[in-house]
């Protein structure tokens, strides 16, 4: 249930940082830094640069060798096409499983 309920806050907001996943759900942040990863592990999540900083990146003389993924950042999650096709009405409601809820 705790997959899901992210999936849907993150869906509204657009994107997200791992603090406001567990204050939004109430959760310790090492609960929602696991509840990341394993949305990310199902590909239903990925790490993009902060909204501000994604034009930027794109002019960026070192974006090729950049790794704004594993750099010591905040990182922003989002959807991905698969997230995204997990939360259209009426499509397999229950393929979203984990423990934690």
């Amino acid at each position: 249930m705790i997959l899901k309920k992210a999936l849907e806050y993150i869906s509204e907001k657009g994107y997200i940082k791992v603090d406001e996943i567990s204050q939004e759900l109430g959760i310790p942040k090492g609960l929602a830094e696991h509840v990341i990863q394993e949305l990310k592990e199902k590909e239903y999540l990925k790490v993009t640069a902060p909204i501000n900083e994604e034009s930027a990146c794109s002019f960026c003389l070192h974006r090729v060798s950049c790794h704004v993924e594993t750099a010591k950042v905040i990182k922003f999650y989002v959807l991905t096409e698969k997230g995204k096709g997990l939360l259209a009405p009426n499509e397999n409601k229950n393929k979203i499983s984990g423990g934690h809820g």
